[in-house]
């Protein structure tokens, strides 16, 4: 009878065991799946022109330097990192200076670009949370970055195109000034000497001639 007890209680403990340490392989996996380094997709960047045009704006600089840091990270990482992009993000919200921005199309991309830092801010504090999760959300996070971008590279473009549209009415119009004068003088080579000494006499002498040869 003891050794039955024994038996069944060393079956126990072993069971026990089996399920203690399945429970931590399983910990140690979802703890692995958020240290591992991934490099994220590529995003809308500013072009040459668009750089040129926004030097000034240090808040945007300063955001565009510190988010290059989750090009590629792992998920732990970026969870330590975020709180400071939060800041950033807010201090880029803040420091529109240019008056080409001031619009609610650019404040809305602005807005959902927060909304999805402070999603990955809330990430950091779910123990549960996947690594694919968290590098989902990054994407989005340069997805709604490059939009952002795109958008400054739109207004830009438009701003050289109404220039290049207004150089180019200058110059036809400046053409077709030349030809016109070009025109003029040919007609007045074209008329017969007389004529030309006629027309080029005031408008008095003119009459007085016309009305003797009428008599």
């Amino acid at each position: 009878m003891n050794k039955s007890i024994l038996f069944f209680f060393m079956i126990f403990i072993l069971l026990f065991s089996c399920k203690k340490s399945i429970q931590t392989a399983k910990k140690e996996t979802v703890k692995s799946d958020k240290s591992i380094i991934v490099k994220h997709k590529t995003y809308a960047i500013l072009k040459d022109a668009s750089i040129k045009k926004t030097q000034n704006w240090v808040a945007y600089k300063n955001f565009n330097e510190f988010l290059k840091r989750f090009e590629t990270t792992s998920p732990n990482e970026a969870f330590s990192n975020v709180t400071e992009l939060k800041e950033l993000t807010k201090a880029l919200k803040d420091s529109i200076i240019i008056e080409d921005f001031k619009t609610p199309a650019f404040n809305a991309r602005l807005n959902v670009l927060e909304n999805e830092i402070l999603r990955l801010s809330d990430m950091s504090i779910i123990p549960a949370i996947k690594g694919d999760e968290v590098n989902n959300q990054i994407d989005k996070i340069f997805l709604v970055f490059g939009s952002l971008n795109d958008k400054i590279n739109t207004i830009y473009d438009q701003k050289n195109f109404d220039k290049e549209i207004d150089l180019n009415n200058f110059f036809k119009l400046d053409t077709i000034g030349e030809s016109i004068k070009r025109e003029e003088k040919e007609k007045i080579k074209s008329i017969p000497k007389k004529e030309k000494v006629f027309k080029d006499q005031p408008l008095e002498v003119k009459k007085r001639k016309q009305f003797f040869k009428i008599k």
